[in-house]
């Protein structure tokens, strides 16, 4: 109730033909900033998908591969890498971390294969450094993705998300 009084206030020496123009800059302001925003997500997209097809490059079939990515993650980003590495090489467990900010993004596979010969399971995976980020994530035993803060602490992660899978693979 306070707002509208407040905003009848602050309008009410406008002419209603100069409020209907500042209006519709504002909408076509907003428009340009969203088309530019996703104009730099598309980017992003793209550099994370390349910079994991690089990954996959140099990993090759490897039973397992925990990545931070060097470039500004999204998740958009690195499920579209994801996809590239079951067709590349499908019987690599991973798990692929964005840092954008201090904001985390993460998203792990395991082939069907190695999920039925031994315990890991991408939804277990992520769960076991979950807390530590005060992420949210789900999936399921073949895929899972999350997200959390706390990117100072990515190094203490990774290194979790590599025992756990270590210990499951064994």
């Amino acid at each position: 109730k306070q707002w509208y009084q407040r905003r009848v206030a602050i309008t009410a020496g406008i002419p209603a033909w100069q409020r209907d123009r500042i209006r519709d800059n504002v909408t076509e302001m907003k428009a340009k900033l969203d088309k530019k925003q996703i104009e730099q997500e598309k980017v992003l997209v793209s550099e994370n998908a390349n910079e994991i097809k690089e990954i996959i490059a140099n990993n090759t079939n490897a039973p397992l591969i925990i990545e931070v990515l060097k470039s500004k993650g999204t998740s958009k980003g690195i499920s579209e890498g994801l996809k590239v590495m079951r067709k590349k090489s499908p019987e690599t467990a991973a798990i692929i971390f964005g840092v954008n900010g201090d904001d985390i993004f993460f998203h792990g596979i395991v082939p069907k294969k190695v999920s039925s010969g031994s315990d890991l399971q991408a939804h277990q995976w992520l769960q076991s450094f979950a807390d530590r980020l005060s992420a949210k994530c789900g999936g399921r035993e073949l895929y899972a993705q999350g997200s959390g803060k706390g990117a100072d602490k990515i190094a203490e992660i990774v290194q979790i998300a590599k025992q756990f899978a270590e210990a499951k693979l064994q």
